[in-house]
Protein backbone atom coordinates (compact mmCIF):
# COMPACT_ATOMS: atom_id res chain seq x y z
CA UNK A 1 0.00 0.00 0.00
CA UNK A 2 1.49 3.36 -1.17
CA UNK A 3 1.72 5.99 1.63
CA UNK A 4 -1.09 7.98 0.28
CA UNK A 5 -3.25 5.20 0.07
CA UNK A 6 -1.93 4.44 3.76
CA UNK A 7 -2.85 8.00 5.13
CA UNK A 8 -6.52 7.76 3.57
CA UNK A 9 -7.68 4.72 5.63
CA UNK A 10 -9.52 5.24 8.18
CA UNK A 11 -9.32 3.66 11.33
CA UNK A 12 -12.03 1.66 12.96
CA UNK A 13 -10.47 0.85 16.25
CA UNK A 14 -11.88 1.99 19.78
CA UNK A 15 -9.62 4.79 20.00
CA UNK A 16 -11.14 6.45 16.73
CA UNK A 17 -11.95 10.20 16.91
CA UNK A 18 -15.79 11.24 16.17
CA UNK A 19 -14.90 12.19 13.46
CA UNK A 20 -13.37 9.50 11.75
CA UNK A 21 -16.60 7.51 12.52
CA UNK A 22 -18.33 9.85 11.09
CA UNK A 23 -16.21 10.08 7.87
CA UNK A 24 -16.78 6.24 7.68
CA UNK A 25 -20.55 6.58 8.29
CA UNK A 26 -20.92 9.39 5.70
CA UNK A 27 -18.68 7.30 3.30
CA UNK A 28 -21.44 4.11 3.84
CA UNK A 29 -24.35 6.79 3.14
CA UNK A 30 -22.76 8.43 0.37
CA UNK A 31 -22.16 4.63 -1.32
CA UNK A 32 -26.09 4.17 -0.77
CA UNK A 33 -27.42 7.40 -2.32
CA UNK A 34 -25.25 6.58 -5.02
CA UNK A 35 -26.72 3.47 -5.90
CA UNK A 36 -30.24 4.72 -5.49
CA UNK A 37 -29.19 7.93 -7.96
CA UNK A 38 -28.06 5.38 -10.16
CA UNK A 39 -31.22 3.41 -10.14
CA UNK A 40 -33.83 6.79 -10.04
CA UNK A 41 -31.52 8.36 -13.39
CA UNK A 42 -32.03 5.20 -15.55
CA UNK A 43 -35.80 5.12 -14.38
CA UNK A 44 -35.75 8.83 -15.53
CA UNK A 45 -33.87 8.21 -18.70
CA UNK A 46 -36.26 5.60 -19.97
CA UNK A 47 -39.40 7.47 -20.69
CA UNK A 48 -36.98 11.03 -21.25
CA UNK A 49 -35.54 9.12 -24.28
CA UNK A 50 -38.97 8.39 -25.79
CA UNK A 51 -40.47 11.48 -25.38
CA UNK A 52 -37.96 13.74 -26.04
CA UNK A 53 -38.08 11.44 -29.72
CA UNK A 54 -41.70 12.05 -30.00
CA UNK A 55 -41.04 15.67 -29.56
CA UNK A 56 -38.51 15.70 -32.46
CA UNK A 57 -41.36 13.92 -34.59
CA UNK A 58 -43.89 16.30 -33.84
CA UNK A 59 -41.26 19.50 -35.13
CA UNK A 60 -40.56 18.27 -37.98
CA UNK A 61 -44.23 17.53 -38.55
CA UNK A 62 -45.16 21.30 -37.41
CA UNK A 63 -44.13 24.54 -39.57
CA UNK A 64 -41.64 26.31 -37.86
CA UNK A 65 -43.23 29.53 -36.04
CA UNK A 66 -46.23 28.94 -35.06
CA UNK A 67 -47.20 28.17 -31.33
CA UNK A 68 -47.43 24.78 -31.63
CA UNK A 69 -44.10 24.43 -32.41
CA UNK A 70 -43.12 27.13 -30.21
CA UNK A 71 -44.45 25.34 -27.25
CA UNK A 72 -43.31 21.88 -28.34
CA UNK A 73 -39.43 23.91 -28.27
CA UNK A 74 -40.03 24.90 -24.58
CA UNK A 75 -41.18 21.10 -24.11
CA UNK A 76 -37.66 19.97 -25.73
CA UNK A 77 -35.34 22.23 -23.71
CA UNK A 78 -37.06 21.43 -20.29
CA UNK A 79 -36.54 17.29 -21.58
CA UNK A 80 -32.84 18.15 -22.14
CA UNK A 81 -32.10 20.32 -19.12
CA UNK A 82 -33.96 16.77 -17.24
CA UNK A 83 -31.30 14.94 -19.41
CA UNK A 84 -28.65 17.45 -18.38
CA UNK A 85 -29.25 17.41 -15.10
CA UNK A 86 -29.55 13.04 -14.59
CA UNK A 87 -26.33 13.14 -16.63
CA UNK A 88 -24.92 15.30 -14.14
CA UNK A 89 -25.84 13.36 -11.42
CA UNK A 90 -24.75 9.61 -13.05
CA UNK A 91 -21.76 11.42 -13.34
CA UNK A 92 -20.81 11.95 -9.69
CA UNK A 93 -22.78 8.56 -8.47
CA UNK A 94 -20.30 6.91 -10.77
CA UNK A 95 -17.35 7.62 -8.28
CA UNK A 96 -15.74 4.94 -6.34
CA UNK A 97 -15.27 6.05 -3.10
CA UNK A 98 -12.13 3.78 -2.20
CA UNK A 99 -10.51 3.85 -5.69
CA UNK A 100 -7.43 5.91 -5.04
CA UNK A 101 -5.85 7.24 -8.37
CA UNK A 102 -4.59 10.91 -9.80
CA UNK A 103 -7.46 13.51 -9.37
CA UNK A 104 -7.84 16.85 -11.28
CA UNK A 105 -9.30 19.50 -8.76
CA UNK A 106 -10.84 21.20 -11.61
CA UNK A 107 -12.67 18.35 -13.14
CA UNK A 108 -13.83 17.65 -9.51
CA UNK A 109 -14.52 21.79 -9.22
CA UNK A 110 -16.22 21.85 -12.48
CA UNK A 111 -18.23 18.83 -11.68
CA UNK A 112 -19.29 19.30 -8.71
CA UNK A 113 -20.36 23.75 -9.58
CA UNK A 114 -22.72 21.95 -12.16
CA UNK A 115 -24.26 19.69 -9.90
CA UNK A 116 -24.82 22.64 -7.40
CA UNK A 117 -26.60 24.61 -10.52
CA UNK A 118 -28.64 21.79 -11.31
CA UNK A 119 -31.06 22.91 -7.55
CA UNK A 120 -33.14 24.93 -7.24
CA UNK A 121 -31.14 27.03 -4.07
CA UNK A 122 -28.52 26.99 -6.79
CA UNK A 123 -30.08 28.77 -9.27
CA UNK A 124 -30.27 32.06 -6.91
CA UNK A 125 -26.61 32.16 -6.35
CA UNK A 126 -24.00 33.25 -8.99
CA UNK A 127 -21.01 31.00 -8.88
CA UNK A 128 -17.80 32.44 -9.84
CA UNK A 129 -15.14 29.69 -11.22
CA UNK A 130 -11.68 30.90 -11.74
CA UNK A 131 -9.06 28.33 -12.37
CA UNK A 132 -5.22 27.63 -13.26
CA UNK A 133 -4.35 27.45 -16.87
CA UNK A 134 -2.39 24.23 -15.58
CA UNK A 135 -3.97 21.43 -14.15
CA UNK A 136 -3.94 20.74 -10.36
CA UNK A 137 -3.50 17.01 -9.83
CA UNK A 138 -3.52 15.45 -6.87
CA UNK A 139 -3.47 11.52 -5.12
CA UNK A 140 -6.63 10.46 -3.69
CA UNK A 141 -10.68 9.57 -3.97
CA UNK A 142 -12.17 11.46 -6.62
CA UNK A 143 -15.66 10.67 -4.98
CA UNK A 144 -14.54 11.65 -1.14
CA UNK A 145 -12.32 14.77 -2.71
CA UNK A 146 -15.84 15.75 -4.02
CA UNK A 147 -17.27 15.48 -0.81
CA UNK A 148 -15.70 17.97 0.35
CA UNK A 149 -16.00 20.36 -2.67
CA UNK A 150 -19.73 19.88 -2.41
CA UNK A 151 -20.36 20.46 1.32
CA UNK A 152 -18.41 23.55 0.99
CA UNK A 153 -20.52 25.08 -2.23
CA UNK A 154 -23.61 24.20 -0.46
CA UNK A 155 -22.56 25.59 3.22
CA UNK A 156 -21.68 28.77 0.95
CA UNK A 157 -24.91 28.75 -0.89
CA UNK A 158 -26.85 27.97 3.05
CA UNK A 159 -25.05 31.26 3.99
CA UNK A 160 -26.85 33.59 1.35
CA UNK A 161 -30.39 32.22 1.67
CA UNK A 162 -31.29 35.63 -0.40
CA UNK A 163 -29.26 35.68 -3.09
CA UNK A 164 -25.52 36.31 -3.52
CA UNK A 165 -22.15 35.57 -5.09
CA UNK A 166 -19.69 32.23 -4.35
CA UNK A 167 -16.54 31.95 -5.45
CA UNK A 168 -14.38 29.09 -6.14
CA UNK A 169 -10.54 29.68 -6.74
CA UNK A 170 -8.19 27.00 -7.74
CA UNK A 171 -4.61 27.83 -7.10
CA UNK A 172 -0.80 26.55 -6.45
CA UNK A 173 1.41 27.37 -3.76
CA UNK A 174 4.38 25.49 -3.82
CA UNK A 175 3.95 22.09 -3.48
CA UNK A 176 0.75 22.52 -2.75
CA UNK A 177 -2.57 22.38 -4.35
CA UNK A 178 -5.19 25.10 -2.64
CA UNK A 179 -8.81 25.52 -3.02
CA UNK A 180 -10.77 28.47 -1.90
CA UNK A 181 -14.35 28.84 -1.66
CA UNK A 182 -15.82 32.18 -0.72
CA UNK A 183 -19.23 33.76 -0.13
CA UNK A 184 -20.50 37.35 0.02
CA UNK A 185 -22.47 36.38 2.99
CA UNK A 186 -22.12 37.63 6.46
CA UNK A 187 -19.92 35.98 7.33
CA UNK A 188 -18.51 33.54 10.53
CA UNK A 189 -20.07 34.27 14.03
CA UNK A 190 -16.53 34.24 16.27
CA UNK A 191 -18.62 31.97 18.89
CA UNK A 192 -18.91 29.50 16.36
CA UNK A 193 -15.62 29.44 14.99
CA UNK A 194 -13.49 27.55 17.35
CA UNK A 195 -16.67 24.79 17.16
CA UNK A 196 -17.53 24.73 13.54
CA UNK A 197 -15.66 21.85 12.65
CA UNK A 198 -16.32 19.65 15.08
CA UNK A 199 -19.34 16.68 14.67
CA UNK A 200 -22.97 18.59 14.90
CA UNK A 201 -22.41 21.73 15.30
CA UNK A 202 -23.98 23.57 13.08
CA UNK A 203 -25.71 26.93 13.08
CA UNK A 204 -28.04 26.40 9.78
CA UNK A 205 -31.73 25.98 9.45
CA UNK A 206 -32.06 21.81 8.49
CA UNK A 207 -27.93 21.51 8.75
CA UNK A 208 -26.39 18.07 10.05
CA UNK A 209 -23.29 19.65 11.09
CA UNK A 210 -21.48 17.27 9.64
CA UNK A 211 -20.13 18.76 6.36
CA UNK A 212 -17.41 20.48 7.38
CA UNK A 213 -16.30 17.96 10.30
CA UNK A 214 -16.18 15.22 7.44
CA UNK A 215 -14.22 17.57 5.25
CA UNK A 216 -11.78 18.43 7.61
CA UNK A 217 -10.82 14.49 7.71
CA UNK A 218 -11.08 13.87 4.48
CA UNK A 219 -8.82 16.75 3.95
CA UNK A 220 -6.20 15.09 6.94
CA UNK A 221 -6.59 12.28 5.22
CA UNK A 222 -4.91 12.99 2.21
CA UNK A 223 -2.52 14.71 4.02
CA UNK A 224 -3.74 17.87 3.43
CA UNK A 225 -5.79 20.49 5.79
CA UNK A 226 -9.55 22.17 5.91
CA UNK A 227 -9.29 25.69 7.53
CA UNK A 228 -11.59 28.68 7.80
CA UNK A 229 -10.76 32.27 7.14
CA UNK A 230 -12.57 35.53 6.97
CA UNK A 231 -12.88 37.20 3.59
CA UNK A 232 -11.83 40.78 2.95
CA UNK A 233 -15.05 41.20 1.62
CA UNK A 234 -16.87 40.13 4.70
CA UNK A 235 -18.02 36.76 3.87
CA UNK A 236 -16.51 33.65 4.93
CA UNK A 237 -13.37 32.18 3.50
CA UNK A 238 -12.91 27.99 3.13
CA UNK A 239 -9.54 26.87 2.29
CA UNK A 240 -8.66 23.31 1.25
CA UNK A 241 -5.15 22.63 1.34
CA UNK A 242 -3.54 18.97 -0.69
CA UNK A 243 -0.66 17.97 -1.49
CA UNK A 244 -0.23 17.81 -5.09
CA UNK A 245 0.93 14.76 -6.68
CA UNK A 246 4.22 15.41 -8.20
CA UNK A 247 4.43 12.05 -10.38
CA UNK A 248 1.16 12.71 -12.33
CA UNK A 249 2.16 13.67 -15.72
Amino acid sequence: MSDHAAAFSLSSDAESTTPEREALLEAGRLSSLGELVRGFAHEINNPLFGMLGLVELLLSEIDAGTKSHDRLLLVQQSGLEIKRITRTLLAYARAEPDLMEAVSLENVARETVELVQCTSAGKSVEIREHYREEPLTVFGSRARLGQVFLSLLVNAQQALPAGGVVTIRLERDGDWAVTSVTDSGEGVDPGARPHMFQPFSTTKRGGTGLGLAVGLEIARAHGGDLIALSSVAGGASFVLRLPIDEASP
